[in-house]
């Protein structure tokens, strides 16, 4: 099969040069940038969509999450399989063509049901990219330069999103006097169907350029050239569930408190302070584009220090970091009088929430074999996008409509959010480090 594993030459081949490994990882950038643009859009159009759809905060926040990851998650793991058997780039390829196609399956709905089927396809598109991706970029990096090489690629989350809130506020903005746009084949749409159709067209145009790319040798493959089944995977991290158990939940739920800000961010603001869509959209963008991707770069600099200096459970300490950090701004955000105040308080919200981002990933190639790497990574993100994208929107929401019962609360529900998920978190995080230590140490003998 075409990119299935090398014999063992490949493990002594020589590491690609510079501005191939780094091209590669620009262009997967680029793709995770449309990515996380498309996922993180309707959190712009909470009115609109509620409006339209006749929709309660929690039916909402089930298409802004649920319905992607449940996808997600679940096709995770076949396409990890993939990802260890088959050609990447092709992978990559084809999964970023199918979210353009999805984008214009969103445009097209007209009910929670079409809506609900649309993200699920979108969430299945994306599910392609993240595998092969980690599983590329390991094998075009020495493990001393790996942290960096993730964290740039990280840097999509975070560009992704000020992509999705400073571009689709200011689209939002542009619709905002016209409920309803003309386009051709699909006709009259609502406006915020509108904002889909034009997020999608990037990756339509994006897609055929990954076939272009080389696809790199795989390092650290047994000579048997044994291609491990899912259940052997999932055996493989069974048996070190004390270390993969708390690494997995540890990050996941430093996700979920990611995207339940992300969510609701933009709506706390337009609720309690009137603010409009393209004004917020606007800031965010900026404070995501750049706080984020400063906490990104800062957390794989950080992980690489320490790990220069002998701390071989540097990504583990990165991510305690980020779970205080993040925890203690999101909890004072929204208890700020003002907005000016607010927004302040955002900055290392999102740098914190941004910091392990790059570093916790890497760590998967020290403690997993070459040919099961793109199926740890996909039971990786099975659970941190399980937890964050398909339950982090959800918290926030249940806690206003069902607690609090009042939608003017919804600062009081990202508080508690926030509250309720920074400490076990980091406490996670801290008890995995000597299963870490011990694993990582044998899998180098």
């Amino acid at each position: 099969m075409p990119g299935a594993n090398a014999p063992d030459a490949a493990v002594t081949a020589p590491w690609p040069k510079a501005p191939v490994a780094w091209g590669t990882v620009i262009a997967l950038l680029v793709a995770y940038i449309l990515s996380f643009a498309d996922r993180q859009i309707m959190s712009l159009m909470v009115g609109p969509v509620k409006a339209d759809l006749g929709l309660s905060d929690t039916e909402f926040s089930l298409l802004s999450g649920l319905a992607f990851a449940l996808f997600f998650t679940v096709m995770g793991l076949p396409l990890g399989r993939l990802a260890d058997r088959s050609t990447r780039r092709v992978i990559v390829a084809g999964g970023t063509l199918a979210g353009g196609i999805a984008g214009i399956l969103a445009a097209a709905s007209g009910s929670f049901a079409q809506l609900f089927g649309a993200r699920a396809f979108a969430g299945t598109a994306d599910a392609a990219l993240s595998p092969s991706a980690f599983s590329i970029i390991a094998d075009l990096f020495p493990p001393e330069k790996r942290g960096r090489a993730f964290s740039v690629y990280s840097l999509g989350i975070y560009l992704g999103i000020g992509v999705a809130f400073g571009v689709g506020g200011a689209l939002v903005g542009a619709f905002a006097g016209q409920p309803t746009v003309t386009v051709p084949v699909l006709g009259e749409i609502r406006s915020w169907q509108a904002v889909f159709l034009v997020i999608a067209i990037p990756s339509l145009i994006l897609s055929p350029f990954f076939l272009l790319l080389p696809e790199p040798a795989r390092r650290g493959v047994p000579s048997k050239d044994q291609q491990l089944n899912i259940a052997e995977t999932s055996h493989y991290v069974w048996q070190r569930r004390g270390l993969f158990l708390p690494y997995f939940v540890g990050f996941g739920i430093i996700v979920l408190a990611n995207f339940a800000t992300l969510a609701w961010t933009p709506e706390y603001f337009i609720r309690t302070f009137g603010t409009s869509p393209a004004e917020i959209g606007a800031a965010m963008g900026m404070m995501m584009a750049l706080g984020g991707a400063l906490g990104v770069l800062a957390g794989g600099w950080f992980n690489d220090w320490l790990q220069a200096r002998g701390r071989k459970d540097a990504v583990l300490i990165t991510g305690v970091v980020t779970c205080i950090g993040f925890m203690t701004f999101s909890i004072l955000f929204p208890l700020m009088p003002t907005p000016e105040l607010a927004k302040l308080m955002l900055w290392p919200v999102f740098f914190f929430g941004a910091f392990a981002s790059g570093a916790a990933p890497s760590a998967i190639g020290a403690v997993t074999p070459n040919e099961m790497r793109g199926q740890v990574s996909a039971l990786y993100l099975l659970v941190i996008n399980f937890l964050g994208i398909g339950l982090g929107p959800t918290v926030p929401a249940l806690f206003t409509d069902f607690l609090f019962q009042d939608e003017a609360k919804l600062g009081s529900s990202l508080v508690l959010t926030a509250a309720i998920t920074g400490v076990p978190a980091a406490w996670l995080l801290w008890k995995a480090r000597p299963r870490y230590l011990a694993e990582a140490k044998a899998f180098s003998e």
